[in-house]
């Protein structure tokens, strides 16, 4: 079940032609371009709206607010939602004052009844935390958005979740999350801009961003500590420390929504060095978990903000790398060279050797996708000429042994689809042996994987699978999905021939 959906973009990600798969969309009206059967619902009728009061509290709470009822069931107008708040505060003796009449947004009106009934702190973080549409935010976030203790603000939540104004994150989700209904969210906007105006809600909005920055960077280069392209987070941004790479990784998926959500806000809020510095943290992401169809918007903002007020920068190169790589995991051969050649382009005009010929990787990375081996082992060959023109004087000179071994590795599958297996092998062994030798596990796995595809194009299923059980063990605790499930399938054909 889809619910509160308000487009057929938002929706056709989840769709499945999967067997016994029944999927049901819950929109508040139809909306264009989605084959499906429309099934309007209206609302409750009084009769229904009473049983449901009484499911959720008793029938002596119903007939102690008799007197009362009439007008309550006129102001719900048929709304569930509406209904169940109005349960919670007739089980509190807390009958809320009418505020609405049946043609007004009973949502609204009931989001209103609780909000006249709340503390000043609490009706405080109601308020500036439905500045954006985060898909949920926590207590950490909403302590840094109104300047209030994470203890406080904890309790402050549940208050609000008791109340209905803030809905629950499912069980298990870690660290406790909220989020509102569209129609409270709208209430409590609005409320904000007539209460706290336009420039406390700006300075709020700039606080919540930053805290999502500050949280991507910190999460992002525990997730992938050996990559460059994650920046090391300044100072005290840094004050998380999680269990492993997979608790990291773990935490950016958590909030990919929020920090999709927040390289948005920072475009419009005028903060394009906060946009670009979320993109990049959006990497391990990308490289680790996929969802490149979710990250490919806020890439592209990143990559246009960089552009634009951080011209010829290594940022910018940077960008134009990340959007390249998610390019070319949809198959968008063309957009995908573009961006390659512009973050060459770039890191050249930035004077980052380390840069440019990473861009020049991935122009490779992407020929290798397109099936042109030879090109792609050109590409390879062009961009350690250019780590070989590195010295002293070149930032990133101590990551060139891990750039040539990268480069080693990807060789070696360009001389496999050049049918060239035993030179293959013979790179990828190599490549193998020094990502072990600098404790490299994540790359030591994927060579892992390029190796057993080799065994594999030669139908040696006993070569491979060795190889590939070795492969899931080295990334145990490294929740790399998007690879681990390549793994399992080829597992699966080893077993079966």
């Amino acid at each position: 079940m889809l619910d509160h959906a308000h487009s057929a973009a938002q929706v056709r990600p989840f769709l499945t032609s999967a067997p016994g798969v029944f999927t049901i969309v819950v929109a508040k009206s139809p909306f264009p371009g989605l084959d499906a059967l429309r099934v309007p619902v209206g609302p409750l009728t009084d009769k229904d709206a009473v049983r449901l009061l009484t499911e959720i509290t008793d029938k002596s709470t119903v007939a102690a607010a008799r007197a009362t009822l009439p007008s309550l069931l006129t102001r719900c107008g048929g709304s569930p939602y509406a209904l169940r708040a109005a349960a919670v505060r007739l089980s509190a003796s807390r009958p809320p004052a009418p505020v609405g009449t049946a043609a007004d947004d009973p949502v609204r009106g009931a989001a209103e009844d609780g909000y006249r009934l709340l503390t000043p702190e609490a009706a405080r973080v109601y308020r500036l935390m439905a500045l954006r549409d985060w898909p949920a935010f926590d207590a950490a976030v909403a302590s840094r958005t109104t300047g209030l203790a994470p203890d406080v603000v904890s309790g402050l939540l549940d208050e609000l979740a008791d109340g209905m104004l803030l809905e629950r994150g499912p069980d298990g989700s870690g660290d406790r999350r909220h989020h509102y209904r569209p129609g409270v969210r709208a209430h409590a906007e609005a409320a904000a801009v007539r209460e706290d105006g336009i420039a406390a809600c700006s300075a709020a909005l700039a606080h919540t961003v930053l805290a999502y920055a500050d949280r991507a960077s910190s999460a992002a280069h525990e997730a992938f500590p050996e990559s460059w392209r994650v920046p090391a987070p300044a100072g005290d941004a840094a004050e998380r420390r999680y269990e492993d790479r997979g608790a990291a990784l773990d935490a950016l998926l958590a909030d990919m929504g929020n920090l999709i959500e927040a390289v948005h806000c920072a475009e419009e809020s005028g903060a394009p060095e906060t946009a670009v510095r979320l993109c990049r943290a959006l990497w391990p992401l990308q490289l680790k978990a996929g969802h490149h169809e979710m990250l490919l918007p806020a890439l592209r903002v990143g990559a246009r903000l960089a552009d634009t007020h951080l011209p010829n920068s290594t940022e910018a190169g940077a960008l134009h790398a990340q959007l390249a790589h998610t390019l070319t995991e949809l198959g968008r051969w063309e957009e995908a060279e573009t961006e390659a050649f512009a973050a060459a382009r770039a890191e050249e005009a930035a004077g980052h050797k380390r840069g440019h010929a990473s861009a020049v990787e991935f122009l490779g990375l992407l020929r290798l996708r397109q099936w042109r081996h030879q090109e792609a082992y050109d590409c390879f060959d062009e961009a350690g000429g250019i780590l070989d023109t590195m010295d002293e004087r070149d930032d990133g000179l101590a990551d060139v042994p891990r750039a040539t071994t990268l480069l080693e590795r990807h060789r070696g599958r360009a001389l496999r689809g050049l049918g060239r297996g035993e030179e293959a092998r013979r790179r990828l062994e190599a490549a193998l042996h020094d990502f072990r030798t600098a404790g490299d596990t994540y790359n030591t796995a994927r060579t892992l994987t390029d190796l057993a595809e080799t065994w594999l194009d030669e139908d040696d299923t006993d070569a491979a699978l060795p190889l590939i059980d070795e492969a899931i063990t080295t990334l145990d605790g490294q929740r790399a999905e998007y690879h681990l499930s390549h793994l399992r399938r080829m597992r699966a054909r080893c077993l079966t021939g």
